[in-house]
């Protein structure tokens, strides 16, 4: 294996408290992104996109893939198995194999969706992730489209967290997210667990002043609510907003940094 990269404490313990809480939960996929942001804070020519890619590719080396891509693999290779028989019974006219070929090939493919669909959704809020963003959003770190980056952070989750319970601080992230999903859903933009307590949605140009009013007026109403905790306990919600325009090809990261 290459040499391992590494960062110092002093870095990665400074990373970790801009974006988190002493008591807030953190996913591996969080951890990873703090990992890569410490690295990121030295000399970097590689790009953070770039860097992830790398410390991914060590992490790759030293360990198996997890269940979850090794289960798409498998449906992938069984997907092109039942292929190869298609084309057999094709060219011995074998209808009765053809159908069963076809059967197992869409089972296959539903699997792969639900697949895909765990790979993309943050476990916490059960939105979609940052993977999903690296993947349907941006082509090597780039965003596709001319549009607008709008981000929403929840301001008091710390304190959310230290008075009323780390189930507490997860119900909020997952209620100001879902809300904010299943309004932004109707105009065809998902809302994104980005890290830690902010969440980002990408707009295209052409519907961007459509997004930012549904966005704007869910915000409205998500502070215009009364949340309580399990115990009827009645929790003010404070959250932090912007947007930022950004054209084709222009990377994530610099976007990120105007808001």
């Amino acid at each position: 294996m290459a040499q391992l990269l590494t960062t110092t404490q002093a870095s990665l313990v400074k990373e970790l408290t801009k974006s988190f809480s002493q008591d807030q939960n953190m996913s591996v996929l969080d951890m990873f992104d703090v990992y890569a942001n410490s690295l990121g804070a030295d000399e970097n020519l590689l790009g953070h996109e770039g860097l992830k890619k790398l410390i991914f590719k060590q992490l790759k080396d030293y360990c198996c893939l997890d269940e979850t891509v090794l289960a798409m693999a498998q449906n992938v290779s069984d997907i092109k198995q039942s292929t190869e028989d298609a084309i057999t019974a094709i060219d011995k006219k074998d209808t009765s194999s053809l159908k069963n070929a076809y059967s197992q090939m869409k089972a296959y493919q539903e699997r792969i969706l639900e697949l895909e669909q765990s790979v993309y959704t943050d476990e916490t809020t059960g939105v979609k992730n940052r993977k999903y963003l690296v993947n349907h959003e941006l082509s090597k770190g780039a965003l596709k489209y001319d549009g607008v980056l709008m981000h929403i952070r929840v301001n008091n989750f710390s304190d959310i967290n230290r008075e009323q319970g780390n189930e507490a601080g997860d119900t909020v992230l997952k209620f100001v997210s879902n809300v904010l999903e299943k309004h932004l859903k109707s105009v065809g933009v998902h809302i994104i667990r980005y890290i830690g307590v902010e969440f980002i949605a990408v707009s295209k140009k052409s519907v961007s002043k459509k997004v930012q009013k549904v966005f704007d007026d869910t915000l409205n109403l998500i502070l215009s609510k009364k949340f309580k905790t399990h115990s009827g306990q009645v929790i003010n919600i404070e959250l932090e907003c912007s947007s930022a325009p950004f054209e084709k090809g222009e990377e994530f990261q610099e976007v990120y940094k105007k808001l």
